[in-house]
């Protein structure tokens, strides 16, 4: 089992590394928050300094971080683990961006970070893909719980959200409709073009449905893998790049 804020071995370790270790673990803790959102931690932090009469200190701001985890029931957490790990697992299985980390159980849900290629996919296959990656954790949830959380929809920049902006995309802007390619249709409120046309809005669940399938068979057949990665999300709370790949590495057939 790794821990990235232990050293590996019983020997000393350097104040220096020590404070990276530290900042790395604070790092990947607060991937995911707003600036709003570090504000009010650093705030909740330097209270506790103060009321112990002293500097505030690295383990203060854990301490706010691990009350907002404790604040999510361990039913619910383990269901927000599996729903990352989904994601992580078919990002890394199809190879569109690299995993930069993973985290869970904060007030707010989870969170993982991608970094994106200089060039995005450039054909409709590729930006299917992308959607899968997107719709992984809904994925993920139902194949494990025959369920999902409601958190992955609701808001602007959410899971459904940003898939749904990229079929509506496909259909509309980059070519790739079936009834008409050639057409190039923009459109300021896609939402409200949704709502009031049936047939865009079926040709886009149409695509949302497609890729779901596709990051469903992915994590079907690595279903070990997914729940290897889950367990130790849901333990760590927080997994870089590296770490996720290593547990990932295990499987040996993890490629989609």
């Amino acid at each position: 089992m790794l821990h990235v804020d232990r050293p590996a071995n019983n020997k000393r370790s350097s104040p220096r590394k020590d404070r990276q270790a530290a900042l790395k673990h604070l790092a990947l803790a607060a991937q995911g928050m707003t600036g709003a959102d570090i504000a009010r931690l650093i705030r909740d932090a330097r209270g506790i300094a103060r009321r112990a009469k002293r500097k505030l200190r690295y383990h203060d701001i854990l301490e706010v971080l691990d009350r907002q985890i404790g604040s999510v029931p361990p039913d619910v957490r383990w269901q927000i683990s599996v729903h990352e790990a989904g994601h992580a697992l078919v990002f890394a299985a199809l190879g569109i961006a690299e995993v930069q980390s993973v985290s869970t159980g904060r007030g707010d849900g989870g969170a993982t970070s991608v970094r994106w290629p200089e060039v995005m996919p450039q054909t409709e296959n590729g930006v299917m893909q992308v959607i899968a990656c997107y719709l992984a954790g809904r994925a993920a949830e139902t194949l494990i719980f025959g369920e999902s959380l409601i958190g992955h929809g609701g808001t602007e920049g959410s899971d459904l959200e940003i898939a749904t902006t990229n079929a509506v995309r496909l259909e509309t802007v980059l070519g790739c409709s079936q009834d008409l390619p050639l057409l190039y249709i923009p459109s300021d409120r896609p939402q409200h073009d949704l709502r009031y046309d049936r047939d865009l809005a079926a040709r886009v669940n149409k695509r949302l449905e497609l890729a779901l399938a596709m990051a469903t068979a992915i994590l079907g057949r690595h279903q070990d893998a997914l729940l290897r990665l889950a367990r130790e999300l849901d333990h760590r709370r927080y997994l870089d790049g590296a770490e996720v790949r290593e547990i990932l590495a295990l499987d040996p057939g993890r490629s989609g």
